[in-house]
């Protein structure tokens, strides 16, 4: 559930102190290539993946809190397993102790994201399947020189990612990453997300879960019907609701009434035609995933 995380340090100096004075990683600093003069700032660190920056004026703690736990516990740098409820805690709960932040944190970036089995290769999904977020292009469409497939769609406050986990890990079964990457701190706020510790809370991962699960059903995600028996007027319709330049030249020559109705007229026509079944099996699943997850029992044990 929980990724990348950016916790802040709202007392800097108490936080440099512990590191330092208690040694909990090795801190580097940079020098001055004339003089060779070692700069007091900044210094940066590595606990496993976790990046760790003390500058003058901040200091930060970031990285994938769901890798973090993988490698803690010898199950490779990745995150293409389940990580539940139980692990979450164990885990910022560990943070919380080994960097003595207490109360003394607030989170600025948080990706909330979700591994789910999919009936078919995630590459058909993303490549034929997401189209658009709102009716609009993706802001990236990347294959990773053929070891992944990846979509992401941008907004000011978050990201919607869709991964293709299957093929960089060499899965035997089909698995399907979706993300919310939310990068404003006050977007966090709104779902009360302010420190470390509010992520340990069920009922916070729940108002997480139901803003996620708001963005994936914002995506259009559309069946591929070659062999369907439709109308060639419904056909052409579809074939240009499906086309993201559609709705740009929209904007200039309709009202946002007009719009409005011409993409509820998309909608019926993807569900008078059965185009939506790929879309349903992913909202269902993942239902079942956070549930599964979030309802896990476990030992809690901090180390």
């Amino acid at each position: 559930m929980v990724d990348n995380i950016k916790i802040f340090a709202s007392d800097k100096q108490r936080l440099e102190n512990h590191i330092v004075n208690n040694g909990v990683i090795q801190l580097v600093s940079p020098f001055d290539i004339a003089t060779g003069e070692i700069m007091e700032y900044p210094k940066r660190g590595k606990d496993s993946n976790l990046d760790i920056s003390l500058t003058k004026q901040s200091s930060y703690i970031k990285g994938s809190l769901h890798k973090y736990h993988n490698i803690r516990n010898d199950k490779g740098d990745q995150n293409y397993d389940d990580f539940s409820y139980p692990d979450i805690e164990n885990e910022i709960n560990s943070l919380l102790i080994k960097y003595e932040l207490g109360d003394s944190n607030y989170l600025t970036n948080l990706e909330f994201g979700l591994n789910i089995a999919v009936g078919k290769d995630p590459q058909l999904i993303i490549d034929k399947n997401i189209l658009m977020n709102n009716c609009k292009a993706p802001n990236k469409d990347l294959k990773f020189s053929g070891r992944g497939d990846y979509k992401e769609f941008h907004t000011d406050s978050h990201w919607i990612k869709t991964y293709n986990k299957s093929k960089p890990f060499k899965l035997d079964n089909f698995i399907l990453r979706l993300e919310l990457k939310i990068i404003k701190k006050v977007y966090l706020n709104k779902l009360g997300v302010f420190k470390l510790e509010d992520l340990t809370d069920r009922n916070t991962l729940r108002r997480l879960y139901f803003d996620f699960k708001r963005n994936i059903e914002g995506l259009v995600i559309v069946d591929e019907f070659e062999g369907k028996t439709i109308p060639l007027q419904h056909l052409n319709r579809l074939n240009e609701y499906m086309n993201p330049n559609y709705w740009i030249r929209l904007k200039s020559s309709k009202t946002s009434n007009q719009i409005y109705k011409l993409k509820k007229d998309f909608k019926l026509l993807l569900e008078k035609y059965q185009l939506l079944e790929t879309k349903k099996e992913i909202l269902l699943k993942m239902e079942i995933k956070f549930l599964e997850l979030l309802l896990a029992s476990g030992s809690k044990k901090v180390a």
